[in-house]
């Protein structure tokens, strides 16, 4: 029997989604892409915050799973909520390109600082309280849309430029057009940025093995401790959250930033620990972005 790996409708979802087609063909399993319409690809004229609570992008597929009309839903992982749906789970990921926010301007030269005097183009919570946090006489204007329409509306002068995740970029075949990389100790990125989410049935054993054998070690230690810093935030998929894993040899720097809403400051906290600890230590940065320290 054929598998079914249902995506969205995006440029960008289906070249994730192929991924993992991939690797199920790989494991000598015949598999098969179903485009699925979302709420969030739908509705274009509202910031993704005013579309939905939460998962806008994941319903309608979590849907698709439970009726059997998919064995497989293949997510941008940042943009599942913190806690996966009764009867479904995650298996393990394979690797990703950085996790890193990048600048896509209309100017080939760009210096951080130049963003205080810009008109930028985002549609991020996360992003918004970022860009004020450093620079709060900053001018920005929603944009919505998938990767290309993006960079289209701000060559076609909406913006001076727009942020985005150097993944989708990446994976889009259009890492040209990335005019800087940001700091990420700065612009930290969404819990899981980069990641794909395998969203499978939990008794489907069967696949949850092939997905695990395919898996990168170090995406799914990513995928472990950014899922736990948001679940334990409570924390939205359209949360102005960030964590930011810096590995130097043995230690790892837990970089982090959190604000109820886009409009409150953001708090910023690291946390140096090991990778044997990290799962501990992760909470330590919780209470710190948190303010409870």
């Amino acid at each position: 029997m054929k598998l079914k790996v249902g995506t969205r409708g995006s440029h960008l979802a289906k070249i994730q989604a192929k991924q993992v087609v991939k690797i199920l063909n790989e494991a000598g399993l015949d598999a098969e892409l179903v485009i699925i319409s979302t709420k969030g690809d739908r509705v274009q004229h509202l910031p993704i915050h005013k579309v939905g609570k939460n998962g806008v992008f994941v319903g309608e597929l979590e849907g698709a799973l439970e009726e059997g009309s998919v064995d497989v839903a293949v997510h941008s992982l940042k943009d599942m909520p913190s806690k996966i749906a009764p009867g479904f789970t995650l298996a393990l990921p394979p690797a990703a390109p950085d996790d890193v926010d990048v600048f896509v301007g209309k100017s080939d030269s760009f210096e951080e600082t130049d963003l205080a005097h810009m008109v930028i183009a985002t549609g991020s919570n996360r992003r918004i309280a970022q860009l004020k946090h450093f620079y709060p006489e900053i001018t920005l204007v929603p944009i919505r849309g998938n990767v290309e329409t993006r960079i289209q509306k701000v060559e076609s002068g909406l913006a001076d430029g727009t942020l985005l995740a150097y993944a989708g970029l990446f994976r889009a075949g259009l890492s040209r057009k990335v005019t800087a990389v940001l700091d990420p100790t700065r612009f930290i990125p969404s819990p899981s940025q980069g990641l794909l989410g395998i969203e499978l049935a939990e008794d489907r054993r069967d696949l949850l093995k092939i997905f695990s054998e395919a898996s990168d070690p170090y995406a799914a230690f990513r995928m472990k401790v950014e899922r736990a810093f948001q679940q334990a935030l409570n924390a939205s998929c359209a949360s102005p959250i960030g964590i930011h894993i810096e590995a130097k040899g043995s230690e790892i720097i837990l970089h982090g930033c959190f604000a109820k809403t886009a409009d409150e400051s953001l708090n910023y906290a690291t946390v140096t620990t090991n990778k044997e600890r990290t799962m501990e230590d992760v909470y330590e940065l919780v209470r710190k972005v948190k303010g409870d320290d």
